[in-house]
């Protein structure tokens, strides 16, 4: 591999300029040197703003002309499959915004495409990294809480209030709350807990939400409720809504429970907070559970959220490349989380339970 990885973006919202082109920026073998947005102006705002020299509004540009080594899509979730499968034929790593692809078809080819051609594919959920998920993975897998019964995930945003336009409630680009941070609870679940075999789901879309230029919307979801079954034998309920008004707990309330043969383990946590707390069978209180330093080193204890995923997925992405090692989470855990939002989609529309 060459002294610097070369690397385009595709993609240049808001996130993009939070997260991904500062940590590329920050690493030391890393030059981003293309970049594109089908709106040209906000592409060369980035490229200015970061020094990269190639701009385009064409993702196809970039891939042929780029000289590439690996590539980021951060774009709504219907151009995925196409921009990546474009990149995969050009042999490059990429790292991929969850949700992986628009349905599971696409992602299924996508991985199945990577693996084929031997490059290093990474799906960016985010969440995984954060200390206290970090800490409660160890927790599980360390036995706290035993053969594990239920499985409680919920996360409340104020994300969709305001009822403006989002393609993310388009269901021609998105496939809504579902997507934008189920896709990141479903990973969660099966990251710490198992695969899911069913699951049974009601969406509902509560805002009267504008189309694009102001049309009619063809609405997808706002807010998430699904019953889960694990192949294990866990049972979980699952709750999300991007609609919630939640005060001073700073844009996000999230909440897991995870209650098992030998105790239970709850997570509390907001963008600015994390607590863990705990309680083993034969304790009548639930203590904390703090976060060892070896894990929250280097983090902002006011903003855990903010600056462990901020860096370390890029991070993981590059170093996995640069260093020839295994990397996680892959293409093929998209493609599972993918498979879930499928059957809750298809729950929905038929009202009963539907095998992953």
């Amino acid at each position: 591999m060459a002294e610097q990885l070369r690397v385009g973006v595709i993609g240049c919202s808001p996130y993009s300029d939070l997260r991904h082109l500062p940590a590329l920026k920050s690493h030391p073998r890393v030059k981003t040197v293309a970049i594109c947005d089908v709106i040209r102006d906000r592409a060369e705002q980035m490229a200015k703003k970061y020094d990269i020299p190639l701009v385009s509004s064409d993702y196809r540009e970039v891939i042929d002309k780029g000289n590439l080594n690996a590539l980021l899509v951060v774009t709504p979730d219907d151009t995925h499959h196409a921009i990546t499968m474009h990149a995969l034929d050009a042999h490059l790593h990429v790292l991929c915004e969850k949700p992986l692809a628009f349905n599971a078809r696409q992602a299924r080819e996508m991985y199945e495409k990577a693996e084929a051609v031997g490059v290093k594919h990474m799906t960016f959920f985010t969440f995984r990294w954060l200390p206290q998920y970090q800490y409660l993975k160890e927790l599980i897998d360390e036995g706290y809480v035993g053969r594990c019964f239920d499985c409680h995930i919920c996360l409340f945003t104020a994300g969709g209030r305001g009822g403006k336009y989002s393609w993310r409630y388009d269901r021609n680009h998105g496939n809504g709350m579902l997507s934008e941070y189920g896709a990141h609870m479903i990973d969660l679940a099966r990251w710490l807990v198992g695969d899911i075999a069913k699951v049974s789901a009601h969406l509902r879309m509560f805002l009267n939400r504008p189309g694009p230029d102001g049309g009619v919307l063809d609405p997808t979801n706002d807010s998430v409720m699904m019953a889960m079954e694990f192949e294990k034998g866990t049972q979980g309920v699952m709750q999300l809504s991007s609609l919630a008004y939640v005060g001073a707990r700073a844009y996000m309330d999230q909440r897991i429970t995870l209650h098992g043969e030998s105790g239970t383990l709850e997570v509390k946590a907001t963008f600015t907070s994390a607590e863990i707390r705990g309680v083993r069978e034969g304790e009548k209180e639930f203590h904390p559970l703090p976060i060892p330093n070896r894990i929250i080193e280097g983090v902002d204890k006011a903003n855990p959220f903010h600056v462990r995923s901020q860096f370390t997925g890029n991070y993981v992405f590059i170093n996995s490349i640069l260093q020839d090692q295994p990397i996680s989470p892959t293409f093929y855990d998209g493609l599972k989380a993918q498979e879930v939002i499928d059957a809750a989609k298809e729950s929905h529309e038929r009202g009963c339970w539907i095998s992953v």
